[in-house]
């Protein structure tokens, strides 16, 4: 969606204030579109609408010099290609944003990709798969980025925290800073956006098991909706046509419980062609994960981008359609990960899991689980 200044005056000026900073000429022409990533161009700037939906002005204009420094490292703002490239461009825009905002930045627009593509996996995924593409897709991501707030450590960050700062806490940002103005999008954008996420998560399938001495079942022809990563680059496989619209409140149970049983059925497919077992339990699927195997089951699933929590995406959908089948349920429609038993015991299946993802020994209770 391009933006003028007539439009979107406090974002322009913002973009247009930020290379007058860095002293490289404004971008021509600027654009929102709907993946967590600021890309530069010759004369065009992409801006994550994720990103400014959220991030502070400051953090989001030192996401912008960052990726102005790498477009006009040719000029020697920053010596283009070879070592130490991201260190020198972080502390060049360091110059001209505060080097509190830079690191604060780093942190929270990878917060906000983690938390995002995690969402389009978990949710936009079940839809697309089922044919239909969340119409309230922003207002519902919003809510859960309210509901994961500090959740996730990013201690990949600390070396270029520590570089900028002398310290690898992570700074708050600037006090008082708010979000840039907004204008609102006309209604058909925002609907168009969710419809494109949908269109190339259902558009990717599954890729082929690799042979082994076990010939796996039939494969059920919808996808695993958690196994693709949605990506800003250009697919080749071709777009379903005909998704509908619909509000998260409106999708009926069966469409997040269908996408719970095919992910499971998949995952233990792969496990057992893996193992060479002609069928496998829950924990033998969790002993591959503890012996690092979780990435190597979704790359044979089909998935893309293995490393993005790899043990959740295998997991869940597992314990999910077990504990579905023995007549639990979700706690809202948009905390799929939260169960709740006829007994009214209560599940959060990312309370259990998310620790793994970290190294840790699994929890008693998701063993009983997984039992």
């Amino acid at each position: 969606m391009p933006i003028t200044a007539e439009s979107q005056p406090d974002l322009w000026l913002l973009v247009a204030d930020t290379a007058a900073r860095l002293g490289v000429p404004a971008p021509a022409e600027v654009d929102l579109y709907p993946v967590p990533e600021v890309v530069a161009l010759p004369g065009r700037l992409l801006l994550g609408l994720p990103y400014v939906l959220d991030l502070p002005a400051d953090e989001l204009a030192a996401v912008v010099a960052h990726e102005l420094v790498h477009l006009h490292s040719a000029s020697r703002l920053v010596p283009a290609g070879g070592a130490g490239v991201e260190g020198l461009a972080d502390a060049l825009v360091a110059q001209v944003v505060s080097p509190e905002s830079v690191a604060a930045a780093l942190v929270h627009a990878s917060y906000l990709s983690l938390t995002f593509e995690r969402f389009v996996l978990q949710y936009v995924g079940p839809l697309a798969a089922a044919g239909w593409y969340p119409v309230d897709f922003w207002a519902a991501w919003r809510w859960r980025l309210g509901q994961e707030r500090e959740r996730f450590e990013l201690p990949e960050l600390a070396g270029r925290v520590t570089a900028l700062l002398g310290t690898s806490r992570v700074p708050a940002g600037v006090a008082g800073v708010r979000p840039v103005p907004l204008r609102p999008l006309p209604v058909e954008v925002e609907a168009g956006f969710a419809k494109l996420l949908a269109e190339r998560l259902g558009s990717a399938a599954p890729g082929p098991v690799t042979p082994g001495p076990v010939t796996p079942a039939p494969l059920a022809p919808a996808p695993c909706p958690t196994s693709v990563r949605f990506g800003g680059r250009a697919r080749t496989e071709p777009e379903p046509a005909g998704l509908r619209a619909v509000t998260f409140d409106a999708a009926d149970a069966s469409v997040w419980e269908e996408a719970a049983t095919q992910c499971a059925i998949r995952v233990r497919e792969v496990a057992a062609d893996i193992l060479g077992h002609p069928a496998v339990l829950a924990r033998d699927v969790l002993g591959l994960v503890l012996a690092g195997r979780a990435a190597e089951i979704l790359r044979r699933c089909g998935g893309q981008s293995p490393e993005l929590f790899p043990v959740s995406r295998i997991l869940v959908p597992l314990i999910s359609d077990a504990l579905r089948r023995s007549g639990h349920r979700p706690e809202h429609v948009l905390r799929q990960h939260v169960l709740i038993g006829p007994d009214f015991e209560r599940v959060d299946l990312d309370e259990l899991i998310d620790p793994l993802e970290r190294g840790a020994e699994p929890d008693q209770r998701l063993l009983d689980l997984l039992g």
